[in-house]
């Protein structure tokens, strides 16, 4: 039997240095949150794995009250390890 795929998130934001709380999403189905910290000790930039199925998905991400990604769809294959990169950028 062929594993099934994963999904995780991870946050790109080099001009950051903060905690920033963000909500994940599958096909419009909250499966969890992370606080990710960005340039502070310990550093934590990327998502537990959520686990998926084959086939097309649509991801989404927010920051907890704020700042929404756009929707990306992406199609997942057996074994898959998929990573939503999440541009960010403070000022």
């Amino acid at each position: 039997m062929a594993p099934l795929p994963t999904v995780q998130f991870a946050i790109d934001a080099p001009l950051c240095s903060s905690r920033i709380p963000v909500q994940f999403s599958i096909d419009a189905l909250d499966v969890g949150a992370d606080t990710f910290s960005v340039n502070l000790s310990p550093e934590h930039t990327t998502s537990r794995a959520f686990v998926a199925t084959v086939g097309q998905h649509t991801l989404a991400a927010h920051v907890v009250n704020g700042y929404m990604w756009p929707d990306k769809v992406v199609i997942l294959a057996a074994g898959d390890v998929y990573t939503d990169t999440l541009p960010f950028y403070c000022s």
